[in-house]
C-alpha cells in the first residue's frame, strides 16, 4: 500500500481542536487557512471522514504523548496517539491509523530481516496500543485501531460498524 504525506486545509476549522503538546509541529495557520499534516493516505481519509460526518463534533491530530514501555529498550518513550475524536452522544475516542499488516503477527519468512523487523514493528505497536488502552479506560474514553479495510470505504459503514462492535 503508498503512504504519502502532505497538508490538508480544514474546511470546518471549528470542530478541530489544537493540540496540547505542539512537538509534532503538525498544524499551520495562514492566510489561506489552516492545515494539519497527514503522514498516510488512511490518515487523509480519517481527517476527511471526521470533517463530513456531522455526527462528530470535534477531533484533533496527535493531541497528546501517552507514556509506553518501548519493548526493545525496557524505556519510557512518548506515544503520539493519531486521532482524537468526539461525538454528539459524548462518545470519545482515541484512534490509531495503521496498515492491517502492522495490526497482526507477522508470519516468519524466508528473509529472516524483514521477519525480524516486522515483528519488531508489531511488539512495539502492541506495547503502545496497551498504554493507550488503559489511558483511554481511565478517561472514560475507547481506544480503536482502523486499518485500510475500515477506510477503504469511507462511506463511514465500516468504521460505524467498528464503532458499533465497541459500545455492544
Amino acid at each position: 500500500m503508498k503512504s504519502h504525506k502532505g497538508w490538508y486545509r480544514l474546511l470546518y476549522p471549528e470542530k478541530f481542536i489544537r493540540q496540547l503538546d505542539e512537538t509534532m509541529n503538525s498544524m499551520k495557520i495562514t492566510k489561506d487557512g489552516i492545515f494539519i499534516e497527514y503522514k498516510s493516505s488512511l490518515e487523509l481519509k480519517f481527517i476527511r471522514y471526521c470533517e463530513m460526518n456531522s455526527n462528530i463534533t470535534k477531533y484533533s491530530l496527535e493531541p497528546f504523548p501517552i507514556q509506553y514501555i518501548k519493548p526493545t529498550d525496557g524505556q519510557f518513550h512518548r506515544y503520539y496517539i493519531d486521532f482524537f475524536v468526539e461525538f454528539k452522544n459524548g462518545a470519545k475516542f482515541l484512534v490509531e491509523i495503521k496498515p492491517y499488516s502492522q495490526t497482526k503477527k507477522p508470519i516468519l519468512r524466508k528473509n529472516p530481516t524483514k521477519y525480524k523487523d516486522e515483528l519488531i514493528t508489531y511488539y512495539i505497536n502492541q506495547a503502545k496500543w496497551k498504554a493507550a488502552t488503559d489511558f483511554a479506560e481511565k478517561r472514560n474514553m475507547k481506544f480503536i485501531v482502523l486499518t485500510e479495510r475500515e477506510l477503504w470505504n469511507i462511506q463511514s459503514t465500516n468504521i460505524n460498524l467498528k464503532l458499533k462492535k465497541i459500545f455492544q
